[in-house]
């Protein structure tokens, strides 16, 4: 035991013997030593974007600081290390500083001021919420703005590269101008109640349009940590698509009737509701309220490829969004003409199934051309742009186009309204008693444990008599559309009626 106990305390002082070796080395090396003969040797503190802001001026980012600490290889500078770092940091730091040359380490806002001899630089934050959005690590807006500047330091080293002895640096900054900026149609308002309804949803997101200019208001992707942009992504949209079909229907002045079993078989291949429900005799309007299945498997055969093909392209789904230049993003991913002559592959486009796939962003954008009464506008994300003269030029965009008729939008409105009323979609009811929308559980063909993953929607407007937003609520491997889906979307419509 006692030969044990030596062998332990031994290897304790081998450690802490060697930690210190490491420092010392880095103290007597004479890396740093002076010279009368120099360049320089740079690190930049932080580099600087352009401010983005929200619609209505508030910072969203360039809002917050954190603290960085310049750590050069000299004694004064390492008696510091155990003020500001933990051990594990420290032998990392050693390891890099015995290189010698000066190195830049985030610090914490609790541990800056106990530095007596290194220098803690504050810089702007890269820490802001729709980080999913703005960050250029999601090839957010950030990809495509050029940045106003860096700000950097130097330190004089000798003409072989060595760090001169007293030198503690000299902080200057190139072209850097913190006036230039940008300002989205983000609401910050909206975007504050759309987290907050997103506290249930563990892997999806949220999105929340103006119908009036299809400007985005709200853009909330769960998990917070994940960089994935979910808004943009593509996903399987099951029966909110019936959407599509149903206006296509009403432009062609198709009335059909159908008596659902349950099930239906087309060629070999057999289809059925959700839970193998039996809906019985219905129409266009009770069948989008019951998202019967197996009625709109039959109405895609009787409408035919190509004018759903047509409705579809004339809601943009076959184009690419622009959200600003240089960044746009695919809006859907159609069958081909040649996919959709297999009968089955048709019945499927007709529930939104098969090799559709389309992005939360293009269903809200068709929810915005519908309450709008069958006027599309371009999607908005960027208001404005501010140069280094705070000059600020207006983003001009597309004139409005009209894709449907005024009266098919209108009828579908009131269908929207009937599938919360007496449909799939109750739980997304309101106290004000107007709202509207569809719901989908949408089969991915991807398998956990033997159990389907499904994508589960809400897509809506609100008030369903005057719509003003349009909203897209999605979930990632849920369980159904009125389950997961509506409930947010009332929570949210509860509280946008105050705005």
């Amino acid at each position: 035991m006692k030969k044990r106990v030596i062998c332990f305390c031994v290897c304790i002082l081998f450690g802490v013997a060697s930690l210190g070796g490491r420092v010392a080395f880095i103290i007597f090396s004479k890396n740093y030593t002076v010279s009368n003969t120099y360049n320089s040797y740079s690190l930049t503190l932080e580099t600087l974007y352009p401010t983005v802001y929200y619609s209505g001026g508030e910072k969203l980012t360039n809002n917050s600081v954190k603290y960085v600490a310049v750590l050069k290889p000299n004694e004064r500078a390492l008696t510091d290390l155990h003020n500001l770092f933990s051990s594990s940091e420290i032998r990392d730091i050693t390891n890099e500083l015995e290189k010698g040359y000066p190195l830049i380490k985030f610090v914490t806002k609790d541990k800056k001021d106990n530095a007596k001899y290194t220098d803690i630089y504050e810089i702007n934050s890269s820490e802001y919420s729709a980080k999913q959005l703005i960050s250029a690590s999601s090839s957010g807006l950030l990809k495509y703005l050029k940045p106003c500047g860096q700000r950097k330091i130097s330190f004089r080293i000798d003409a072989l590269g060595r760090m001169l002895r007293g030198d503690n640096g000299s902080v200057y900054q190139e072209s850097f101008n913190t006036e230039r900026g940008i300002t989205l149609t983000l609401d910050k308002r909206v975007e504050d109640i759309a987290y907050s309804a997103s506290e249930d949803i563990k892997s999806g997101c949220i999105i929340i349009m103006n119908v009036s200019d299809s400007s985005i208001l709200a853009c909330i992707t769960k998990p917070d940590e994940t960089y994935i942009n979910k808004p943009i992504e593509q996903y399987a949209v099951g029966s909110v698509f019936k959407l599509v079909v149903a206006a296509c229907a009403l432009e062609n002045n198709i009335d059909y009737y159908y008596t659902c079993a349950g099930k239906t078989t087309v060629g070999d291949t057999e289809f059925s509701c959700q839970k193998n429900h039996i809906h019985g005799f219905e129409n266009l309007k009770s069948a989008l309220a019951n998202s019967c299945n197996c009625y709109f498997a039959n109405l895609a055969l009787k409408l035919g490829k190509d004018k759903l093909l047509d409705t579809a392209k004339s809601l943009g789904f076959s184009e690419e969004i622009k959200l600003y230049d240089g960044w746009s993003v695919k809006s859907a991913n159609l069958p081909s003409e040649n996919d959709l002559s297999s009968k089955g592959e048709l019945v499927l486009f007709g529930f939104g199934q098969g090799k559709l796939t389309s992005s939360p962003l293009q269903i809200c954008s068709t929810l915005c051309t519908i309450a709008n009464y069958g006027t599309s506008n371009q999607v908005r994300l960027v208001k404005n742009v501010i140069n280094e003269n705070v000059k600020i030029k207006n983003i001009e965009y597309g004139k409005p186009k009209r894709v449907l008729k005024a009266e098919t939008c209108n009828t579908l409105l009131k269908y929207m309204r009937y599938v919360v009323t007496d449909g799939t979609g109750y739980n997304a009811e309101n106290s004000a008693h107007k709202s509207a929308g569809k719901t989908a559980t949408a089969q991915t063909g991807q398998f956990f444990f033997g159990v389907e993953k499904l994508n589960t929607w809400f897509a809506g407007v609100y008030p369903c008599d005057n719509p003003k937003y349009a909203i897209v609520v999605m979930c990632e491997n849920g369980k159904s559309g009125s389950e997961d889906c509506a409930p947010i979307y009332r929570e949210i419509v509860e509280k946008l009626k105050s705005l």
